[in-house]
């Protein structure tokens, strides 16, 4: 490989990634940088509430430096779940939210911003977008 092809090369690998950090959320509207996370890991977490009661949780999600926030959602088995995703923070690939083990999947968007399913499986579930980025975690507690 010549080293023009290998100059062209390193260039489509930059354009890439520059398109990638854009669409998921690493410029914010109108090309202006989102600025620094600011969650911290330990403290991003939601805690669980009452296994099998029929109780509802309500999370509001949001984006917060290359993740979901919060990154960690925390309830007990038999909880209804119901995530109201944050149309103004989330952006690019951010926007569609998935949830491993539970076959969920929503676009989300202004007046169609929630999410609701019970947590009836023991465990822990990627919660991620459709590029595979935005780390979170669903949690669910045995009772």
């Amino acid at each position: 490989m010549n080293s023009t092809m290998k100059g062209a090369l390193g260039i489509i690998a930059v354009a890439a990634f520059a398109i990638l950090f854009m669409h998921c959320g690493g410029i914010g509207p109108g090309g202006i940088p989102s600025g620094p996370p600011t969650g911290t890991g330990d403290t991003n977490t939601t805690d669980p509430v009452g296994a099998g009661t029929g109780q509802t949780e309500t999370i509001s999600l949001s984006y917060d430096g290359f993740q979901y926030s919060p990154a960690e959602i925390r309830v007990k088995q038999g909880t209804n779940v119901r995530i109201e995703g944050d149309p103004a923070t989330l952006r690019g690939c951010m926007l569609v939210v998935n949830i491993g083990g539970y076959n969920v999947s929503k676009a989300i968007r202004s007046g169609d911003n929630v999410i609701e399913f019970t947590a009836d499986k023991v465990g822990t579930f990627p919660i991620y977008c459709n590029m595979g980025i935005g780390d979170g975690k669903l949690i669910v507690e045995s009772g």
